[in-house]
Parts: C-alpha cells; sequence; structure tokens
C-alpha cells in the first residue's frame, strides 16, 4: 500500500478527481488531496469541499517529504489554477524530490506540463495546446500522441475521458504489474492547408480596405 499526494486544481475537473480517488481507494491505496486553497470546487457545479492542507501546508524537507508520501498525482480542471501549478516552485521541489527515488508519478490532460522540469527523455501524453507543448518540448520531454504513455515512473494521460485507463496503470506500476493497455499511433499527421476565410469575413475586410484607399485618396 502506497500513500499518494493528489495535487488538483482549486477548481478541479471532477470526473478526474472522483475517478482517481475512488480508483486508488479501490487498488489499496491511500492518499491526501491538497490544493491552493483550503475550499475547492468542482469546476462545472461548483459544489464545494473541504481539504486539511493547501500545497503551501506541504514540507518541502526531502526527508519528510519521502516518508510520507510513495507517489504523486496532478490532476487538472479550470485552466487559470492548473496552469499555475506549471510553474509553482514549491510544486516543482516536491516533484523533485519523489522523482529523485523513483517514485511513481502522474499527471492528466493540461496538468501534464507540471511535470516538465522532470520530463527530459521520457514520452509523455497531454492535451495538445500549443503552450503545453512549448513548455515540454523546452524541457525535454518527448511528446507522444497517444492516449496514455507509460515512461519510466511517469503515467501521462491526454484528456478526461481517459482517466480510469490513467489511474489503474497508475496503481499498477506502483503494484509493480505490467502496464494493462497498449496503444498505437495511427500515424496520421493533420492537412496544413492554409485556412480558408469565411466569405462574410471577406466581404468585410474587403469593404474596410476599399474605405480605406478611398481615405488615402481623398487625403491629395
Amino acid at each position: 500500500m502506497a500513500h499518494i499526494l493528489v495535487i488538483c486544481a482549486k477548481r478541479y475537473n471532477g470526473h478526474e478527481l472522483w475517478t482517481a480517488l475512488g480508483v486508488l481507494q479501490e487498488r489499496g491505496h491511500t492518499f491526501e488531496v491538497v490544493s491552493q486553497s483550503l475550499i475547492i470546487r468542482d469546476e462545472k457545479t461548483l459544489r464545494p469541499n473541504t481539504i486539511e492542507r493547501t500545497i503551501e501546508h506541504i514540507p518541502l524537507n526531502t526527508t519528510t517529504l519521502i516518508k510520507q508520501f510513495q507517489g504523486m498525482m496532478i490532476v487538472s480542471g479550470n485552466m487559470e489554477d492548473t496552469e499555475a501549478y506549471w510553474v509553482d516552485k514549491r510544486v516543482e521541489f516536491i516533484l523533485q524530490t519523489l522523482n529523485a527515488k523513483k517514485y511513481p508519478i502522474a499527471a492528466i490532460c493540461c496538468s501534464v506540463p507540471t511535470l516538465a522540469p522532470i520530463a527530459k527523455g521520457k514520452r509523455v501524453s497531454f492535451y495538445p495546446l500549443v503552450r503545453s507543448r512549448q513548455r515540454l518540448e523546452q524541457f525535454g520531454a518527448i511528446l507522444s500522441p497517444v492516449t496514455i504513455s507509460i515512461d519510466k515512473n511517469l503515467v501521462t494521460a491526454e484528456h478526461q475521458m481517459a482517466s480510469e485507463m490513467w489511474v489503474n496503470e497508475y496503481c499498477n506500476l506502483l503494484d509493480g504489474k505490467p502496464p494493462q493497455y497498449t496503444f498505437t499511433p495511427t500515424g496520421f499527421t493533420p492537412g496544413r492547408r492554409p485556412r480558408k476565410i469565411p466569405l462574410d469575413i471577406q466581404r468585410v475586410i474587403d469593404r474596410e480596405q476599399k474605405l480605406a484607399a478611398n481615405k488615402r485618396k481623398l487625403r491629395f
């Protein structure tokens, strides 16, 4: 049995969080949920929940951390709250500490770029936002085109629909079991055709350009 630190956005993705906690409990692991506030809310329903500690209450002591937690998961939610963890120095210290012990670490959807400082040379699945891609590439992560990636001690998933598979694969890693699911890249490459401006918008652009040209003529 492992005790897992679960970090979620204060406006969290309910499907990701409750699925993660449910599977962890079913698989015999315990957890502590921390966030940016003692009151957290489902980002859709805004239903509140109270937790015991914020991320600020987690001691930045290496010995304490590795004794208290044997793994870490990061759950996404409201983009502003989720993205704040990407550059949170306290979260990075915890990540680096647990990663140095090779403890299993997981992230899903828009929370995956939080793992960038420990993802160099490792395959990661992530929700394909441009800024997520740029941050992960900046730190040398290998961007994976499949829904779930498992590389060494990292388990990452592209989106919330993969939540249950993601947590089960994380628990498999905790339990020393082999991966349960296999994903194969399709090889599909999106077309690079230039975007075509809608006709109505093009008419507005043409009209504005014509008016501007007439104004220039009147000046002379």
